[in-house]
């Protein structure tokens, strides 16, 4: 079932297309990477998705609502990190966890419950009472991503969400994550550079460039692939550097 359907999207910014005839579709319960460099519209497609941003052209629909006209449907349906984690820094853990599970209309009981077990997933709930600003950047990072979980998304968007956290962290992270996909059903769609974690970690990646999709294909079907091979396994970094040589 597709949760998430761009069609023939534009979408320009005086005169420059940030998004040029997207075509793209996301599925209930994948893991779907966004690649490509700075400037390539990742950003700017996942604003038109949260009806942030109003296409020049084209149809999107989130469940098969338009996110202009069903915008706090859709956004509740929704866990957001961006790059700017946007924690409180002179509140605890506690209190940043809790002011957004009120947000969220989570019942107190409920959200503090919640909140323990995904604190405990990530070694963190021995320092809930502790303030936010001496927290290093791994460690806000967490905190920010417990925040996005917090109301249990159908629709879970990471910015760059192994930024900052140490080996042990991300190896959580990830097994949280095909948890979330496999059992619950979570569609994620995460924007990073870090390709080995997206080859360990994904389902479906897309590459955009300048607005535009360049490449969509599943993780098995490339791992079957011949093509671009290192060590005898398939190398989404070779790929994707084919693919930038073509530019």
């Amino acid at each position: 079932m597709n949760t998430i359907v761009f069609d023939h999207v534009n979408k320009s910014f005086g005169g420059v297309h940030a998004i040029h005839d997207l075509n793209l579709s996301f599925k209930e319960g994948e893991i779907h990477a966004l690649l490509g460099h700075n400037g390539a519209g990742k950003t700017t497609t996942l604003r038109l998705m949260l009806g942030l941003l109003k296409p020049d052209s084209g149809n999107i629909t989130v469940f098969s609502q338009d996110p202009l006209i069903k915008r706090n449907t859709v956004r509740n349906l929704c866990g957001v990190l961006s790059e700017d984690v946007g924690l409180y820094e002179s509140l605890s853990v506690y209190d940043n966890l809790i002011y957004y599970s009120d947000l969220y209309g989570i019942p107190r009981k409920e959200a503090n419950h919640r909140m323990d077990e995904l604190l405990e997933q990530f070694h963190l709930l021995d320092q809930k009472i502790l303030v936010v600003k001496g927290f290093s950047t791994g460690m806000r990072m967490k905190v920010a991503l417990i925040r996005a979980m917090l109301h249990k998304p159908r629709i879970l968007l990471l910015d760059e969400p192994t930024n900052g956290l140490d080996p042990v962290s991300t190896m959580d992270l990830r097994a949280m994550l095909i948890k979330l996909a496999k059992e619950e059903k979570t569609t994620i769609i995460m924007t990073t550079h870090n390709l080995e974690e997206v080859q360990k970690l994904c389902d479906k990646i897309t590459i955009m460039r300048q607005g535009v999709n360049i490449f969509t294909a599943s993780m098995s079907s490339l791992k079957d692939s011949k093509e671009y091979l290192e060590d005898g396994q398939f190398s989404l970094e070779k790929l994707y550097m084919d693919l930038e040589t073509r530019r």
